[in-house]
């Protein structure tokens, strides 16, 4: 089946790192995928991973060209199936796609905004998500976030240590993350900042941050005062990394959310779970079945003083921070493979393509979709901080 996927963007990021490797995996499975994007940082990897990429408008910008572009696409490449992936490119693909052509939706956000159209089979990453989805009436499929476990594991970390010059003494805090104010990310790394610096007074740290976005000057700031004032490397920030996998090697613990936790852990790390609202939690025995079931992430914390108790823990006891380490790797390989993955997405292209498209069914869902999503926009342009965040904490950010 050619198949035709449609990220959201193509900078570095879990939806999209998700959606490239899963165009790659599938094709075991007998399904040739396309990548429908705009440029980005990912587009060059596209080359490598032997898939074919059709440049896109960007959809934030442009989306009226994006969306015409897409009925040529689907037309001229012979596509049987459209998968696009978060609410902006899923919502303008059921209006753009037509009738004929079968769609899925992916949503890898914690959350799923109402103006998305009910009558599309949806994919969400998170267990408790997809039976609301399901009590709600949609069709929704469960796909965790899949991970590469012959990619994400640690084998030198001597080697990566030796690329950002890091001493054997030291113990290496890790973080992989967007610097963008989008699930409170960047608030989340200056305030391991903060942390940091403050364990760094009497223990050898050092905390890598690897990541680019409109926050990377604020990060460099901070790390050079942070530095300045130790009158050594505490706050190392190393950039976007293409490939992310020495920041992991490196660390003696990682601190992250969503896809970005599932690798630490995979490279068998210690973990603290990011989220926002100042929410900070180390995974341990007591704590990984309620993030396995509602998602690697969390809200409403103590913050900074959270997080430094989980870091003050961890950094003192080597012996607990191996054995989370064992735990985490065992979760990840039983339930994340990317193998299993793209076994369970080849099945669910098979059973969207063989759904029934009832006309009636279809209209009155993308009526309701165009009046919810209107409601949205004029939110975003003209309504109060609070309208927009109760859409934000949807899952509907710009």
């Amino acid at each position: 089946m050619k198949i035709l996927v449609c990220p959201h963007q193509m900078g570095m990021g879990g939806s999209q790192l998700n959606a490239v490797e899963m165009a790659v995996a599938v094709k075991r499975h007998g399904h040739e995928a396309v990548v429908y994007a705009p440029e980005g940082i990912l587009t060059d990897a596209l080359e490598s991973m032997d898939v074919p990429w059709i440049p896109a408008h960007d959809a934030r910008l442009h989306g009226g060209r994006w969306a015409t572009r897409l009925g040529q696409v689907i037309r001229s490449e012979g596509v049987e199936l459209v998968h696009s992936y978060e609410w902006r490119p899923c919502l303008q693909a059921a209006f753009a796609g037509g009738l004929r052509t079968p769609m899925l939706m992916s949503v890898m956000a914690m959350d799923v905004p109402r103006f998305l159209p009910r009558h599309l089979p949806l994919v969400v990453g998170i267990p408790a998500l997809q039976r609301r989805m399901m009590a709600e009436g949609r069709t929704a499929y469960l796909l965790e976030p899949p991970v590469d476990m012959k990619r994400y594991s640690t084998r030198d970390v001597d080697g990566a240590r030796k690329r950002w010059g890091i001493d054997r003494k030291e113990i290496v805090i890790s973080a992989v993350s967007m610097l963008t104010t989008d699930l409170e990310k960047l608030q989340g790394i200056l305030s391991a900042i903060a942390v940091v610096d403050r364990l760094a007074g009497t223990t050898p740290v050092r905390l890598l941050v690897a990541g680019d976005g409109e926050g990377a000057a604020t990060v460099n700031e901070r790390a050079e005062q942070v530095n300045l004032r130790h009158g050594r490397t505490v706050i190392q920030p190393v950039g976007f990394q293409l490939d992310p996998v020495p920041v992991y090697e490196a660390a003696d613990i990682v601190l992250g959310m969503g896809s970005s936790a599932i690798k630490g852990l995979a490279h068998g790390k210690a973990l603290i779970v990011q989220g926002e609202g100042g929410f900070w939690k180390v995974a341990d025995e007591t704590t990984v079945g309620g993030f396995m079931d509602k998602g690697w992430f969390g809200s409403n914390g103590a913050g900074a003083r959270d997080l430094l108790a989980g870091l003050a823990d961890l950094v003192g006891d080597e012996r607990k921070r191996h054995r989370l380490g064992v735990l985490g790797r065992s979760l990840v390989e039983g339930r994340y493979g990317l193998s299993h993955a793209a076994a369970e997405l080849s099945g669910i292209y098979v059973e969207t393509a063989m759904r029934p498209r009832r006309l009636g069914e279809t209209t009155m869902s993308l009526a309701r979709s165009a009046a919810t999503s209107a409601k949205y926009f004029a939110t975003m342009q003209l309504g109060g901080v609070v309208e927009r965040e109760k859409w934000a904490r949807q899952g509907a950010t710009a």
